[in-house]
């Protein structure tokens, strides 16, 4: 029950993110705060060591396999992350000594995937992510609808009174 609430809240946050949902009463200012290094920096491609413009690793992201999945999802400077029925993490795009860097949170406590490089690819289609501990992954950017955000599992009954 607790991963399926997890996974769930994960997919929800997803959802939430893809849909561009948020306050509209904010009088057309941006609510994120900017960051402070300039954005004069061309976006370029991983494994040259420099920082790519936040906006070029912004959308869905999908990776891992079937029986492994892993969703990413970048929108106006937030980031979320799952890895399945695993665990589920927030948090934000952060520039970091030149480097764009996703920073998160994880429901379970897991350490894994808290900090991560993210190097898009030259065609704009791969996103590479190097996690500080843990894996290098590769993710395909995917614009088609493909990942689908699973349906919520189904609650018991409550009891009567």
């Amino acid at each position: 029950m607790r991963k399926a609430v997890q996974f769930a809240g994960a997919a929800a946050v997803a959802a939430l993110l893809l849909s561009g949902c948020g306050s509209s009463g904010d009088g057309g200012k941006d609510a994120s705060t900017p960051s402070k290094a300039p954005e004069a920096a061309p976006s370029t491609a991983g494994g040259d060591g420099k920082a790519a413009n936040p906006t070029a690793v912004e959308g869905a992201w999908k990776g891992g396999t079937t029986a492994a999945p892993l969703v990413l999802v970048v929108a106006k400077g937030t980031v979320a992350f799952s890895n399945g029925h695993r665990s589920a993490c927030m948090g934000k795009v952060e520039k970091m000594a030149g480097m764009t860097m996703a920073v998160l949170k994880c429901t379970d406590g897991d350490t894994t995937r808290t900090m991560g490089t993210l190097k898009p690819g030259a065609d704009g289609r791969t996103l590479t992510v190097d996690w500080k501990n843990g894996p290098t992954e590769k993710y395909t950017r995917t614009d088609d609808g493909s990942i689908k955000i699973p349906d919520l599992p189904k609650l018991p009954d409550l009891p009567k009174s």
